[in-house]
């Protein structure tokens, strides 16, 4: 070889070199976590650089194509110079044709993205200063192309940019689905992601205690009557109805601890006074919604009103955040609604139980529709106020009322129909 052809043959290298830095490059400003970007700003001058790089992708990536292209351009003609010179023609320029595609393709391609991909911060802190400059010397030149690209796809649906979110719930949703795979989160942890997509949607009303179950107090106030439903129930506050009318008359609250720490004599007027004002939340209101206002607000209890700005039921910051992270039990708690195994095929389920968990617990699909317990399933196909004894089918379940709690179904027994 003559000393030009060495020559060459160490620009040719130099090219493969810079192709395969070039295309990891590429990679790796496109793979960093968009989240990581603020990170590698105050970790110091390279992670500044990088993130400077990573926040203007599209500027970053022209560069790196004007000069990737400029690269491969380069060494596919010195390679078919060369080849020419010593091998001769036709054959010469063939080889380079076929050799060059190949060896851009595994050294200035597929193996340098792969590495950028496994570890694209390490790879851009790596590339960060190289880039940087190259990024200040190409940018005219890059300009000038990509002015050319969008001028092209102006016309067409591609030419205006579209601002969608970074990081979508379909995102979160498989990330959590992966880190599950792998061990990386818990079952427990993937269970509470998907619990606060499902809240985002899930109306107050599924979760709230309707107004047929809340025990609340009614006017005038006694020292006895109080002490003897928080004795029966455990709870910590009630309702307070006025002293004639229905249960939309509400009059406030009453929270237990006013009447403990309450200095006066416990007289019907005194404990009047210590009905606090209710707290209101529709009952069309998303869960989480719900519960960021209890934050605000700084409250654990409110009154859910119907369309109609009527008395609907009761919920909790309890009950709000049971639903994201499982439910909240003290040795205080009743026993929460619950379905058993009462003989072959049969079995026995509060009213109150979500008819989704009876489902699952059965093995039945129950259908779907506009109530959230099984009392409510059965109401929806019978029609009326039920007596016990009475029956329904239920999407292949056959539904029979054990026990009724004045006009509320409280048990129900249930067998494969």
């Amino acid at each position: 070889m003559t000393p030009t052809q060495l020559g060459l043959l160490a620009v040719l290298g130099l090219c493969f070199l810079a192709s395969g830095f070039l295309s990891g490059s590429e990679t790796a400003v496109v793979a960093i976590p968009r989240e990581r970007l603020d990170q590698l700003r105050a970790s110091g001058r390279r992670g500044a650089r990088l993130a400077a790089l990573a926040d203007d992708a599209e500027g970053t990536i022209g560069t790196i194509l004007v000069a990737n292209n400029f690269v491969n351009i380069l060494a596919a003609t010195i390679a078919t110079v060369l080849a020419t010179e010593l091998i001769g023609e036709p054959l010469g320029p063939v080889l380079a044709t076929f050799g060059m595609t190949a060896l851009i393709l595994v050294a200035g391609e597929i193996t340098p993205k792969t590495m950028a991909s496994r570890d694209p911060e390490a790879y851009g802190l790596f590339a960060s200063v190289p880039l940087f400059w190259l990024r200040r010397v190409l940018t005219p030149v890059s300009r000038v192309f990509m002015g050319v690209s969008r001028g092209l796809l102006r016309p067409t649906r591609w030419g205006a940019r579209r601002d969608r979110p970074e990081v979508t719930e379909d995102d979160i949703r498989a990330l959590a689905a992966m880190g599950l795979a792998v061990g990386g989160i818990g079952e427990g942890t993937h269970q509470i992601i998907d619990a606060l997509f499902a809240a985002s949607d899930r109306p107050v009303r599924e979760v709230m205690t309707p107004r047929v179950d809340v025990v609340s107090l009614r006017l005038p106030l006694e020292v006895d009557a109080i002490r003897e439903v928080v004795a029966e129930t455990g709870h910590s506050r009630f309702p307070v109805l006025a002293e004639e009318g229905s249960l939309d008359d509400l009059v406030g609250v009453l929270y237990v601890k006013d009447v403990l720490r309450s200095g006066q004599a416990v007289s019907p007027a005194n404990l009047r006074s210590l009905v606090r004002t209710p707290q209101f939340v529709p009952e069309s209101a998303a869960l989480l919604d719900a519960l960021r206002d209890f934050r605000v607000r700084r409250i654990g209890y409110a009154i859910v009103l119907d369309e109609h700005g009527g008395f609907d039921g009761l919920i909790t910051a309890k009950d709000l955040v049971g639903e994201l992270i499982g439910d909240l039990r003290d040795e205080f708690d009743p026993g929460s609604p619950s379905i058993v195994a009462v003989g072959d095929g049969l079995w026995l389920a509060d009213g109150r139980i979500p008819y989704e968990a009876v489902g699952d617990a059965i093995g039945e699909e129950l259908p779907d529709g506009p109530y959230a317990t099984l009392a409510g399933l059965f109401l929806s196909e019978h029609g009326s106020i039920p007596q016990p004894g009475d029956r329904a089918l239920v999407g292949g379940v056959e539904l029979v009322v054990d026990h009724m709690d004045r006009n509320r179904i409280a048990t129900m027994r249930g067998s494969r129909a």
